[in-house]
């Protein structure tokens, strides 16, 4: 009876992170095709973020204060719709980044708006958030498989084509989902300060920024880098098939190996596998290497995900979790996919991805030193206040 409610819901995260999978995975190469160089691929990439910066919260506090997510997603997978045929239209740098604005606008906002929908209903179904989650992953892992078949045959114009088909299906599958309305309190937009107010969330965000830093620059180059060492986009849509095939694992196991009483350790964890991978990345010789080591993408990126998420739920209050949810994507997402992608875009294009993946394995480390230090001082503020009770 409960797989039946979620049904709807496990679809709609398929189809959304299916849409996701064609953005990371070919719309880098589209572009190049278009003759864009990689620095000017790194600025469009970084235009995602940034106006999620904006995007991600407007449409979060619009969640919390109308307390409903599914009519903000519809809301936002409509002008998704008419923003992918717009930018498909155009040739020229200049209003490639106009309508990529408008792209990013309504897209960035339904994967949080989606993962926000899923782990309330896990919550009132009794049912783990990976169980759902891991739809996402599995679509992600399937259509750029899919893709890269499809793209490798019929050429990478053709890319139109699936992402208008699962852009206007993902906006009708969204009519059918089952809402939630979080809490009783009444949400005002002052009350947004509060993230900014509070220096152990602050501490929290930064950190994991640090690591996810890492996480977003490769997602925007590691299609090209592919390429680079001699790759092509069938083998773009096999490395992206096995990192979330890995990830779509660890969710749907998560239920045997998550415990959401100590969820930094886990970030620990996975702050450290990180940069394992970004070492083995860096001097990969070959496709049938990188490809190898793209197992670990789904294991760091399932660990890390799962760990932040449980410890931002159990800090924020229930009629801010949307908002809360928009604020750590915005930041530990956001600003990092700014940075990664522009910054990451000039050091490729420049140096090549050896030196990127180099220093993406030195920003894992840091954030590996700087989660064991908030551990730590988060145990011993336990422990004080265990004593100032007793």
């Amino acid at each position: 009876m409960i797989s039946n409610q979620l049904l709807p819901l496990r679809m709609f995260m398929f189809f959304v992170s299916a849409i996701g999978s064609m953005v990371v995975s070919f719309l880098p190469i589209y572009f190049q095709h278009k003759g864009l160089s990689s620095s000017q691929i790194g600025w469009f990439l970084a235009i995602g973020p940034f106006v999620g910066l904006v995007a991600q919260p407007i449409w979060g506090y619009a969640s919390d204060k109308y307390k409903t997510v599914k009519k903000v997603l519809f809301a936002c997978l409509v002008g998704f719709v008419l923003s992918v045929t717009w930018l498909f239209q155009l040739n020229s740098f200049t209003w490639i980044l106009i309508a990529g604005s408008f792209f990013f606008f309504f897209f960035s906002p339904v994967n949080p708006l989606a993962d926000n929908l899923a782990k309330r209903q896990s919550i009132i179904h009794s049912v783990t958030f990976g169980s759902i989650r891991m739809w996402g992953s599995i679509g992600f892992a399937i259509v750029s498989l899919f893709s890269g078949f499809l793209l490798s045959e019929y050429g990478i114009d053709f890319l139109v084509i699936p992402i208008t088909f699962f852009a206007v299906s993902t906006c009708l599958l969204s009519l059918v989902l089952s809402d939630v309305k979080g809490g009783s309190k009444k949400v005002n937009y002052k009350d947004m300060g509060v993230f900014l107010k509070n220096p152990t969330l602050l501490l929290f965000f930064f950190l994991v920024s640090l690591v996810l830093l890492t996480h977003r620059t490769s997602d925007s180059f590691i299609s090209l880098y592919l390429l680079e060492i001699g790759g092509n986009e069938m083998l773009v849509g096999w490395i992206w098939f096995i990192g979330v095939s890995s990830e779509a694992l660890l969710f749907y196991l998560s239920a045997k190996w998550f415990r959401p009483s100590n969820p930094i350790i886990y970030i620990i964890v996975a702050a450290f596998l990180y940069c394992i991978r970004w070492i083995l990345t860096a001097f990969a010789s070959d496709p049938t290497m990188l490809l190898m080591i793209q197992v670990l993408h789904g294991v760091c990126f399932a660990v890390i995900f799962l760990g932040a998420l449980e410890y931002l739920y159990q800090i924020v209050p229930e009629e801010l979790q949307a908002s809360g949810h928009m604020v750590f994507v915005g930041i530990c997402f956001g600003v990092t996919g700014i940075l990664g992608s522009s910054i990451g875009g000039i050091i490729f294009e420049k140096y090549g991805g050896t030196l990127l993946y180099s220093l993406l394995a030195i920003s894992s480390f840091i954030g590996f030193i700087g989660f064991i230090l908030f551990y730590l001082k988060e145990k011993k503020s336990e422990v004080r206040v265990v004593k100032e009770v007793s």
